[in-house]
């Protein structure tokens, strides 16, 4: 089981938060770019023959002496993409806790009538699975990421190239350890280009920032196969974690500069404090 139900219970109280309009397709929770005939007001505008009395701003019209219509923000629903990097790098503990973080968010936007989709990516689309809304669907959406397997080459950018296009605009979250050989911005590009309030999760495991080893080694890439005969030392591993904190850094100047949202985490968080205590901070998340 991805989640327990006491972590359930829990998630059922956050929101989703977007900090901009969509243009969804169908009426849900959140302001579009249209008007509509919710309770949130938007503007005036004159009254015409033909138009719902409902509307009409007795108020303005007692210090006017004109008929105005009320004008109200209509409601979309929005379509949210996880999509989670699949690729041989994210085998193991990273895959598994991007895996929960998934959920967790699948189940929050689910809660408020979003429609859903998940993605693997590799150097294509291993899974996809279309949107789906309402809490009825978690279970569905659930078995869809867990069933997101790993294996393949990183390449999201050539993936996303045949990703299926969402009607409407919404979130993209992309889960990733940002292991790219040609770089992550021709990935990013195509979400923001799409229209997307995009926010890239960076997974990183904790043996990554200063693996426990020593003497001389053989290091295999886990996606390409090639290998690299090295000697490990104190000195080594000191080179090592200041080369991977400022590559980390550098993807988070990246995406800052591409409009892209950034949140790295390591595995070794607790899911909860990573979701009700950091995700809230910087505003994924909220009440």
């Amino acid at each position: 089981m991805l989640l327990s139900p006491e972590l359930l219970k829990k998630l059922a109280a956050l929101t989703l938060r977007s900090n901009k309009r969509g243009s969804g397709v169908r009426v849900g929770e959140r302001r579009s770019q249209r008007r509509g005939q919710s309770q949130e007001f938007a503007d005036h505008r004159p009254y015409v023959p033909g138009d719902d009395l409902r509307f009409l701003d007795w108020h303005l019209y007692g210090r006017l002496d004109t008929l105005w219509v009320k004008l109200f923000e209509e409601e979309d629903d929005r379509v949210v993409q996880v999509l989670l990097d699949c690729s041989t790098s994210m085998e193991g503990e990273k895959l598994d806790y991007a895996r929960q973080v998934a959920a967790s968010l699948a189940f929050v936007a689910l809660g408020h009538n979003d429609r859903v989709t998940v993605a693997g990516l590799t150097d294509a689309v291993a899974s996809y699975a279309p949107p789906r809304r309402g809490r009825s669907a978690s279970n569905i959406v659930f078995d869809t990421i867990e069933a997101v397997n790993p294996g393949g080459k990183s390449d999201p950018g050539k993936a996303l190239a045949s990703f299926p296009r969402q009607r409407g605009t919404g979130i993209a979250l992309l889960f990733t350890d940002f292991l790219y050989p040609e770089g992550p911005d021709a990935a990013l590009r195509n979400l923001v280009a799409r229209g997307n309030e995009v926010h890239a999760f960076h997974i990183v495991a904790p043996a990554e920032l200063r693996p426990a080893v020593d003497g001389d080694l053989v290091l295999v890439d886990a996606e390409s196969g090639e290998e690299l005969a090295i000697s490990v030392d104190e000195a080594t591993l000191d080179r090592y974690e200041t080369t991977v904190h400022a590559w980390a850094e550098e993807m988070e100047i990246t995406c800052r500069r591409l409009g892209v949202g950034y949140t790295r985490v390591l595995t070794s968080t607790p899911l909860e404090e990573f979701i009700f205590k950091d995700l809230r901070r910087v505003g994924v998340v909220g009440r």
